[in-house]
């Protein structure tokens, strides 16, 4: 699917969100026609399951061995497309280092479990295919927004589960959320129409996939980003997702942006100078954050 063959998607659930997701993918189709870009690449034989690669464009290919930031799209596992996440390229690429952004199928034509499955192949083929692009394969790092931080905290939180894909279990070498979703418990008792929509659209069992119920399996470094603004409850699971992870001696930090609510904070990532930017290009380049 390139920028201009997407397929319409349903009704966001929450206000706000269509007007991100065109700024995301205005910004996304600049990045691309700017760095050197490979897009629809297949992971699975679904449509859905694709990724593009974001690479910087004034280092030689030949002479790298770059840091890779694999990174999920929101969009409450219902919407959204990897096209929304490649804004955030240029400043990755500063650093430098490479964007991998992946699509997954969506709820309601698949379940939690599926959708996971497909964020697992997804880093799957990155360990095994980004030296041709030139990428690190001992430096590889995840994230995402949203849902997608929900997902990339899972890649992070289940390294038990790296073995099915033949996949090292220290893959991950640092997590890195925007406005994740962490706790989906609320789906047992769903109050508003969005959530009893979220809970129809994901079926039964969702909730077990929460990141806050694998806390203690943390082997690698976390950040987490949120808008001052942002939704309660994702304000609240990100203060008490960091709490759990100190308790667990997990090594992490956090930035709770002023005046930002849960679509401008991922939006202002993309700014180089952004608390967001900052922080994951240390991790990339040094290691630490």
């Amino acid at each position: 699917m390139s920028f201009d063959q997407l397929p319409k998607l349903p009704p966001m659930l929450h206000p706000g969100a269509d007007e991100y997701a065109e700024r995301a993918l205005s910004e996304s189709r600049m990045a691309a026609e700017n760095m050197l870009f490979v897009g629809d690449l297949p992971y699975g034989e679904d449509p859905w399951q694709a990724l593009d690669i974001y690479v910087p464009p004034s280092v030689d290919k030949a002479d790298r061995k770059l840091p890779v930031l694999f990174i999920l799209h929101g969009g409450a596992w219902m919407n959204g497309f990897k096209e929304w996440m490649g804004f955030m390229a240029p400043a990755i690429a500063s650093a430098p280092a490479i964007l991998v952004s992946a699509s997954y199928r969506l709820a309601p034509a698949v379940g939690m479990d599926e959708i996971v499955d497909d964020c697992f192949r997804a880093l799957s083929w990155v360990h095994e295919n980004i030296t041709n692009y030139g990428g690190d394969t001992a430096r590889i790092y995840v994230g995402g927004h949203s849902a997608g931080g929900h997902l990339a905290a899972i890649l992070a939180l289940r390294p038990e589960i790296m073995s099915a894909y033949a996949t090292p279990s220290d893959l991950v070498k640092g997590c890195f959320l925007i406005s994740a979703t962490l706790d989906l418990s609320f789906l047992n008792s769903p109050m508003t129409d969005a959530e009893i929509r979220l809970k129809e659209a994901l079926g039964a069992g969702a909730e077990a996939w929460s990141p806050k119920a694998f806390v203690q399996n943390a082997r690698t470094s976390f950040y987490l980003n949120w808008g001052q603004n942002d939704f309660p409850r994702t304000v609240m699971q990100n203060k008490e997702f960091v709490r759990s992870l100190e308790q667990q001696g997990v090594p992490v930090s956090w930035d709770e942006i002023p005046g930002h609510d849960h679509f401008s904070v991922h939006l202002a990532s993309g700014a180089s100078d952004s608390a967001w930017a900052k922080r994951v290009i240390t991790s990339l380049t040094t290691g630490n954050q």
